[in-house]
């Protein structure tokens, strides 16, 4: 009888999981009933156990039914389960905050779960209440990116917009330069222009970061067993006890992750260095540290706001046209990462304008 209740407990274990990422079961609808199996095994006899049992494992088939053909499982579901649980030791809050999609795949086949054709290893799905959603930190910092963007582009329309207002009304009335108003008007938008542009390539170079470590990681944790040490640390983003530069992960990575173990994209020789890569290590990285920790001797940061915006502007499409070669050459692809929109430029840039939109209608109903 103990070795049932146990099978049948850890079905219902097993279930949670499915419940909690799959539509097909409603996770409040089963956490309830498997609270109250919980609570029915704790307080009853083993008599009642054993004669109510069957019914408690019938209505778990009757859940197992909707998702068992669709989400085939790889091992022993007493497998999934003590896995399962032990994720809850090592955050209690996993309901909240997902799970590593590469994990779930080494238990249960995913492929009429996907939405995009691949994913990271540490790609986060939703669990419970987030359940459908799922995302990364690099897509988080890509959308930042472009957010400062089109922030920066709109600071500088109304610049121009409101410098010409202001220059026609100022010839109507004979003056023959701004007040002091007029000129702390456009010196605050100026700021404004100036600031977000900063922003725009600090954040574009940090989604660049992030990403060529996330291609890193996503190839540590799926090849770890036929890496060697040496590998695994070049891909943690370490070699010798000493921290890698961008640039030479970018070289290396390459050559573990490639079936030909070759480097295609060349950044440790000058003379083989081509663009894109060519101006983003040559002028923005210098900018972008400029812009970070800034000194008298590194490059200048207070420049013409159209130029910033100019800057910002090119390196965004730079960013984006790197990491679509990263892409394809670490994949060994033609098409661009799909779970980061394909790295298609006015596809990724779109959605900060109706982000943008969304959040206006808000402030509108909201903040007025």
């Amino acid at each position: 009888m103990e070795e049932e209740i146990n099978r049948v407990w850890d079905f219902t274990i097993y279930l949670q999981l499915m419940a909690s990422f799959c539509a097909e079961i409603d996770f409040d609808e089963f956490n309830s009933f498997s609270q109250s199996f919980y609570e029915f095994i704790k307080e009853s006899s083993l008599n009642e156990i054993n004669e109510k049992l069957p019914a408690y494992d019938e209505k778990l088939n009757s859940y197992h039914c909707l998702v068992k053909d669709k989400y085939l499982k790889k091992v022993d579901f007493r497998i999934i389960a003590t896995e399962w649980n032990g994720l809850f030791k090592t955050d209690k809050e996993i309901l909240s905050n997902g799970i590593f999609i590469g994990w779930l795949e080494e238990f249960i086949d995913l492929k009429n779960y996907y939405k995009y054709d691949y994913y990271p290893y540490h790609f986060k799905i939703g669990l419970a209440i987030h359940k459908g959603k799922g995302d990364i930190e690099e897509h988080f910092l890509l959308r930042d990116a472009f957010k400062c963007l089109s922030k920066a582009q709109k600071y500088l329309f109304l610049l121009k917009h409101f410098g010409e207002e202001q220059k026609n009304d100022f010839k109507e009335k004979g003056a023959i330069k701004f007040d002091n108003e007029t000129l702390t008007d456009l010196n605050t938008i100026k700021s404004e222009i100036s600031f977000y542009s900063r922003l725009t390539i600090i954040s574009f170079y940090s989604f660049f970061e992030c990403y060529i470590n996330s291609i890193g990681f996503d190839i540590y944790y799926r090849r770890k067993n036929e890496l060697t040490e040496n590998e695994k640390d070049i891909l943690r983003g370490s070699k010798n006890g000493r921290f890698l530069n961008l640039k030479y992960k970018i070289e290396a990575f390459q050559k573990i992750v490639r079936s030909d173990k070759k480097a295609k994209i060349i950044l440790s020789d000058d003379y083989q260095i081509k663009e894109p890569f060519k101006t983003i290590f040559a002028t923005y990285e210098e900018l972008r540290n400029s812009a970070v920790h800034n000194s008298p001797e590194k490059t200048k940061i207070w420049i013409k706001p159209d130029e910033w915006v100019l800057k910002a502007e090119e390196f965004s499409r730079l960013t984006i046209d790197a990491s679509k070669i990263i892409w394809q050459v670490c994949h060994e692809t033609k098409k661009g990462a799909d779970y980061l929109g394909r790295f298609e430029y006015q596809t990724l840039y779109d959605v900060a304008l109706q982000d943008e939109k969304h959040l206006k209608e808000l402030e509108k109903k909201w903040l007025s």
